[in-house]
């Protein structure tokens, strides 16, 4: 409770903090801006004398220069004459286009001419006037933008520090964990795709809040002849297609409106199938296409130092095609798809755990269909009892991945051990790590060609070589494994010659086991890279496989590798320090 308690009073302070910076801001920035806006509607129109202007200019510490025109001007009123010195609505100094420095032209040449200036007085108080009372909406929308972007973290951190998230009951949790969340109900599970409408939205003010004025930076240096503006441009134009997304993702919501996905059987079955269908409650075109995808997720939270981050891993996914059937209520589709024995079950609540996702895609005429689901999947045990509905098919999943292992690995039984080889090209990662780096390169070179930052082209390319470095060194990296009955040796290879041997007892031997050591995201589906290893009792490592695609087929490897040479299975690596730590504390 102390804890729970001291929480909120942290998340309240930070998010108060948020708010209140962001509003402070807003309030100096725009808001009293606009005020004055709004006061000199009425303002009467005068005639004033310029006496004298100045372009005062303010540099920065990182080299920026703002600009300011100044001037003193006097006009009469009622017989009466007034001094006054207010150019412009907004008061402070900016560098947003040409505006300081055209005002300040005019205003010049007005005074050398001997002409006068339309300007605006406070009929109530004549000594308040102003030259130039219209907002210059770039300086009200950029900052408001800006500032919106604080408050809302702000009141995000507030709503999620006094929202009451309910409790589950141990029993249900224990016995029919499936119903501990409130949102799972047999009779229909609903997506949040309204909060990632707002989502969509806030990203689409935090991208533009910078984007915007990047873009119109460029356009003025392209207008100069100066083509570094080119990269400012295509910043610009990344936020404009976040705003896109986040058009067509309202657009989206408010075609198809909520809409639930029954699963039938209720919940989703581990070793059996994930069924049912998508209730809409209007009639869907005859000529949409279905796709239903799940997927198996794992959620990470990791702290370095100060840092926090939280990683969404998809770690297995199949997809199936949907069946439209139409009634009285409106459209349903159906689906069905298999999954495979021994898979995690889902996480109950928020935060760290695996879990289930249901993606289901709808291309049809004008906007298509896109929601997402956390659905409830479990091992309950329970046998299928009732078939699919009529002409759904059921998406099966792949199971034997035999021919993706031996397509990468040779694996030979001889007297005395099991001979294990990976030709050097056969890591899947390595193509990959080529092409981006050297994509990668490409642009840092091209970036040289241009008037960017020197720093531009040298970072790019420097990254872009080491990843085709590493790719180019998988490519010609094999690996040779002799397990033995009293000995494991060990052989690196680098184009075709051997230029690392080593020997261990086997009695040394901890076991065998995986350790990932990369991903890869196409498609929106991750694909995660896995080394199979062979550990002894101090921590050291042989590769015995390196770069195998998927954490279903290094599994089946990890098992079969097991079985074949006797050595024991681990259920997951553990680093020198971790094992040093172990053994102390035993």
């Amino acid at each position: 409770m102390a804890d729970r308690q001291s929480s909120r009073v942290g998340g309240t302070l930070f998010g108060g903090l948020f708010f209140c910076m962001g509003f402070g801001f807003f309030v100096g920035l725009v808001g009293l801006t606009l005020i004055d806006r709004v006061d000199m509607r009425d303002w009467q129109p005068m005639q004033a004398e310029i006496l004298s202007t100045e372009l005062k200019t303010h540099r920065d510490s990182d080299g920026g220069t703002t600009y300011k025109a100044t001037a003193n001007y006097q006009y009469v009123y009622n017989g009466r004459s007034y001094r006054g010195d207010r150019v412009s609505v907004h008061t402070g100094s900016d560098n947003f286009g040409n505006y300081q420095q055209e005002m300040h032209h005019r205003l010049t040449a007005a005074k050398r001419q001997g002409r006068p200036v339309r300007g605006w007085i406070d009929p109530d108080n004549p000594g308040e006037s102003v030259l130039d009372r219209e907002l210059r909406w770039l300086l009200v929308v950029f900052p408001t933008m800006l500032c919106s972007v604080f408050m809302i973290i702000g009141a995000g951190i507030l709503y999620l520090t006094w929202s009451k998230e309910a409790e589950p009951d141990p029993e249900v949790l224990s016995n029919t964990p499936w119903l501990a969340r409130p949102e799972w109900s047999p009779e229909g599970i609903y997506s949040s795709n309204r909060l990632m409408v707002g989502v969509a939205w806030f990203i689409a003010l935090a991208v533009n809040t910078i984007s915007l004025p990047c873009a119109t930076i460029g356009l003025e240096l392209l207008g100069k002849g100066n083509y570094a503006g080119l990269l400012l441009l295509l910043v610009g134009l990344f936020g404009f297609y976040i705003l896109y997304r986040a058009i067509r993702k309202t657009l989206e919501h408010r075609r198809f409106g909520r809409v639930p996905v029954v699963l039938d059987p209720f919940p989703g079955e581990i070793g059996g199938q994930v069924r049912g269908y998508v209730q809409f409650m209007t009639w869907l075109d005859a000529s949409s296409r279905f796709r239903v995808t799940l997927q198996q997720m794992k959620t990470e939270t990791t702290r370095s130092g100060n840092k926090t981050s939280t990683k969404n891993t998809s770690l297995w996914e199949l997809s199936g095609s949907g069946t439209i059937k139409s009634g009285a209520r409106g459209s349903r589709v159906y689906f069905a798809i298999e999954v495979p024995a021994g898979m995690p079950p889902s996480r109950t609540s928020d935060g760290n755990g695996y879990w289930w996702n249901l993606e289901v895609h709808g291309d049809m005429p004008g906007v298509d269909f896109n929601r997402s689901y956390e659905i409830p999947v479990f091992d309950t045990g329970a046998p299928v009892s009732v078939p699919a509905q009529a002409g759904v098919k059921v998406a099966t999943a792949e199971t034997d991945f035999t021919a993706q292992l031996e397509a990468m690995l040779d694996v030979e039984q001889r007297d005395g051990g099991v001979l294990v080889r990976q030709a050097p090209g056969k890591q899947s990662l390595a193509w990959p790590l080529v092409i981006f780096g050297l994509l990668f390169g490409g642009i840092g070179i091209g970036l040289g060609f241009t008037e960017a930052p020197l720093l531009f082209p040298i970072v790019f390319s420097a990254f872009g070589l080491l990843f085709a470095a590493l790719g180019i060194n998988m490519l010609v990296t094999g690996y040779e494994t002799f397990i033995g009955r009293d000995s494991v040796v060990h052989k690196v290879f680098r184009r075709g010659r051997e230029k690392k041997q080593l020997v261990w007892p086997r009695s040394t031997l901890r076991g065998l086991c995986l350790h990932k050591n990369g991903s890869s995201t196409s498609d929106g589906k991750t694909t995660e890279y896995f080394d199979l290893l062979l550990q002894n009792g101090s921590g050291e490592t042989l590769k015995v496989s390196c770069g195998i695609a998927g954490r279903l087929p290094a599994n089946q490897l990890l098992e079969s590798m097991s079985l074949l040479t006797g050595v024991d299975r681990l259920d997951e690596y553990k680093t020198r320090v971790q094992l040093k730590k172990e053994q102390m504390q035993a």
